[in-house]
């Protein structure tokens, strides 16, 4: 499957994967309490750490390797048995002693429900990993949306049902389970690999630095909902996690999607002979072209957009999650600097990376000991601009990516931001919801319509290297009408990661 074609597939199941994520948060959101809401965010921060481990990092390991035998399978299956198993055992002892701490005995209930996931799941993650290096991106999408409906059908109709923050969980098993079966109907021959003890040294070196770096990675994700369920209370964690909604369902989904096709494609041009710097400026130029202004409309809009979905009780959300939208804008020069590291084989820099990181932002999370909400969020800015400034070191260090090279790649991408912000600019000084009775709804989608046009003038005007790619989507006649009009030429051009 080429590039493109992956692309697509993936871009448009992870639209309706975010669609119905995006309906269970809406529903649930009225059904529950934000407390409640609040005590299952607490559980998952905690039991994310034992997912990083259980991964092990073995969906990377198989993309560096040059050819994948059953052996391999054999023994990324057995560390991930024994790993998770562990972790299910461990969850299940420390579930009591965790509640105790947060003083709140729900905490104990939603991680013995969440420790059966550790007990289903390595049995189909290899086979997810090996679809993902094929770059069958058609069954990995399946798969996925399948086990999002169920998902998101039990979680609201237990929730519907009175189970509260429960409800979450027995959702989250639901889902787990349909995957691992739907992936053992798939590559039937994978679905039960016997243990081994040949290889495990192979994938355990790997997976070690690869576990340490997402373990820390997790730490930062997870560490508003550990330090600020302590120090702010549930209600804190809360209101922060629905303002931070926006970018996690939107802005790193998409950035998701485009780094599970970049990464396997950008070894395979790494092998063959590809420049790795020339490969990220091209490549990054065209992920930037569309999250910048993406980000610009998202900040613009982020306040109505929260009590859209959520409701009025989610008010305290709407201003923190301006400032949180906006902060995602230091980050778009280093977006693809982690896939780019690893798949160039260079793991221990991005651990490095994210060390320094993840300090920095704990170390700012920890001043809401004296800070409140409001004004803890603005220093979260500064948490953005380091992760920028760290990653672009490491970059140059290894590839010789410079920020002034990256200017001269990208700018045209930045200037698209004023063409998508002009209309929704517009029509919220003169015309808002509250002012003239309109429709929240058709003010949302009045702004997202002249931001994609203001945007898609902005690749055209500026002949910004997205316009090659719009084209392709275009019929020929009208290909040819579009390039008289823009004056400009369409070539038969290859995505830069191919």
């Amino acid at each position: 499957m080429n590039v493109r074609r992956s692309l697509g597939i993936s871009g448009l199941a992870e639209i309706a994967t975010f669609l119905f994520s995006l309906l269970s948060a809406i529903v649930v959101s009225r059904l529950l309490r934000p407390d409640e809401i609040g005590v299952f965010s607490v559980a998952v921060s905690v039991i994310a750490f034992a997912h990083i481990l259980r991964e092990f990092g073995v969906g990377q390991y198989l993309v560096q390797l040059h050819e994948v035998t059953r052996r391999h399978l054999r023994a990324i299956f057995t560390v991930m048995l024994l790993i998770s198993w562990s972790m299910a055992a461990l969850l299940f002892i420390l579930k009591d002693p965790l509640a105790a701490f947060y003083a709140h005995a729900g905490i104990a209930q939603v991680l013995a429900l969440l420790a059966i996931n550790f007990v289903v799941l390595p049995f189909g993650s290899p086979i997810l990993a090996l679809l993902k290096r094929q770059m069958e991106f058609g069954k990995v999408a399946a798969v996925s949306l399948t086990s999002t409906c169920v998902q998101v059908t039990v979680t609201i109709t237990t929730a519907w049902a009175g189970e509260s923050y429960l409800s979450m969980a027995w959702g989250s098993i639901a889902g787990n389970l349909t995957t691992v079966t739907l992936l053992s109907l798939l590559r039937p021959e994978y679905a039960l690999l016997l243990p081994t003890r040949k290889g495990l040294c192979e994938v355990l070196g790997f997976g070690s630095k690869s576990s340490i770096t997402y373990i820390v990675a997790e730490l930062g994700a997870g560490g508003p909902d550990l330090i600020l369920g302590r120090t702010l209370g549930f209600d804190a964690v809360a209101f922060f996690s629905r303002a931070a909604s926006l970018t996690n369902m939107v802005i790193a989904k998409f950035v998701g999607v485009f780094r599970q096709v970049y990464f396997p494609a950008l070894a395979q041009g790494v092998r063959e002979g590809g420049n790795a710097a020339e490969l990220y400026y091209r490549s990054t130029s065209l992920l930037v072209g569309i999250i910048a202004p993406l980000i610009a409309v998202l900040t613009l809009l982020a306040d109505f957009l929260i009590l859209f979905l959520f409701g009025e009780q989610w008010q305290k959300s709407a201003s923190l999650a301006i400032v949180l939208c906006a902060a995602e804008i230091f980050r778009t020069p280093t977006l693809l600097a982690a896939p780019t590291l690893i798949a160039c084989g260079h793991i221990s820099a991005v651990m490095r990376c994210q060390i320094f990181i993840q300090a920095f932002f704990l170390f700012l999370l920890c001043l809401s000991i004296w800070l409140p909400l409001e004004y803890l969020v603005y220093c979260l800015i500064l948490a953005r601009i380091y992760e920028m400034l760290v990653y672009l070191q490491a970059l140059n260090r290894n590839f010789g990516v410079t920020l002034s090279r990256f200017w001269l790649s990208s700018w045209k991408s930045y200037f698209l931001v004023p063409f998508a912000a002009a209309g929704p600019v517009l029509l919220r000084n003169f015309t808002q919801p509250d002012q003239f009775g309109i429709p929240i709804a058709l003010f949302l989608l009045l702004s997202g319509l002249l931001g994609t046009i203001g945007l898609l003038l902005g690749i055209f005007i500026t002949q910004h290297s997205l316009q090659e790619e719009i084209y392709r989507l275009l019929p020929s006649s009208v290909r040819r009408k579009a390039g008289k009009l823009f004056k400009t030429t369409q070539k038969d051009t290859k995505l830069p990661i191919l």
